[in-house]
């Protein structure tokens, strides 16, 4: 019996379908099932069931699956036990929000390449409710999201938070010398997309105050956010550590008011039990590490 098709097993599996395993292994759907057909021959019995959509396993499949997670975690633990000396290279699947990468991720894989050997990131940024379903689909291996994530499969491990603070170009900051819920909730408001917690909040605590309508316009890009505020549009919600160089430079002023914003929380998460998960601890535990002495006031200190 050969190792690979157990691993082979092991992605179709944990992923629901042959196609989703095969685009993971970068094979063809017909490899990925000629693997399976030797697998099954090698064992004398079915572990998929056959005539569905989906990969259903069957009861020996269901038997099976514990020792190919085994198999799989073995695996990882023999490649975290050499990651000084090893050639082989681990791609891990991460999905970050903007804020995270507009601030402290990038030094953060640049020190984790020095730190362990044969490791490369395949990162996709994206809304923290888009990032949660990736997770629990398995599409990523680990996440850094506004957390946590309230699934019975997935670990978390809190990480960070930001300040947020409301902030607009000169011309707009400068109309009152300590800013009101009124007079804010009058203001075009820029924030965050529309189904996220902050974006939530900002809406709940401005819109009683509103003369008429809240004006808000929201967006899953900070960066669309930010140069809209820039453009004198309104003002913007964000957290003040994504926009430290605009208020520097004056391009920004933060608002002189007495109202405090919640903070934002961020986890990294993952799915616990799988191949990754022993290697997915290690690197959130890295994470906190490296962000201790490095988030101060709730902005990131490179």
């Amino acid at each position: 019996m050969r190792i690979r098709n157990l691993d082979t097993f092991y992605w179709i599996a944990s992923l629901g379908s042959f196609r989703a395993a095969a685009e993971k292994l970068n094979l063809t759907q017909p490899a990925i099932s000629a693997r399976i057909q030797v697998l099954e021959q090698d064992l004398g019995l079915q572990v998929f069931v056959r005539e569905v959509r989906n990969a259903e396993l069957t009861p020996h499949g269901r038997r099976l699956l514990p020792y190919a997670e085994r198999l799989m975690a073995l695996e990882q633990d023999v490649l975290s036990a050499f990651s000084s000396s090893t050639t082989v290279e681990q791609t891990i699947r991460v999905g970050a929000s903007e804020t995270i990468v507009s601030t402290w991720l990038p030094d953060f894989l640049g020190h984790l390449n020095q730190t362990r050997g044969g490791l490369s990131f395949d990162l996709i940024v994206d809304a923290t409710d888009n990032l949660r379903n990736a997770l629990v689909a398995r599409e990523i291996d680990l996440a850094f999201l506004m957390g946590p994530v309230a699934e019975v499969s997935i670990t978390n491990r809190e990480i960070c938070a930001y300040e947020m603070i409301f902030a607009a170009a000169d011309q707009i900051a400068n109309q009152f010398p300590v800013w009101g819920l009124r007079e804010i909730a009058d203001q075009p408001i820029l924030t965050f997309a529309n189904n996220t917690k902050p974006s939530r909040q900002i809406r709940e605590l401005l819109a009683p105050h509103a003369a008429t309508t809240l004006d808000m316009t929201t967006s899953a890009s900070l960066g669309a956010i930010i140069r809209l505020a820039k453009s004198g549009l309104g003002i913007c919600a964000v957290p003040k550590a994504v926009i430290t160089a605009e208020l520097a430079a004056g391009q920004l002023v933060e608002l002189t008011t007495a109202i405090d914003l919640p903070t934002i929380s961020f986890t990294a998460s993952y799915v616990s039990g799988s191949q990754f998960s022993g290697l997915m601890a290690g690197i959130s535990s890295e994470v906190s590490n490296y962000l201790k002495d490095r988030m101060i006031k709730n902005i990131y200190q490179n």
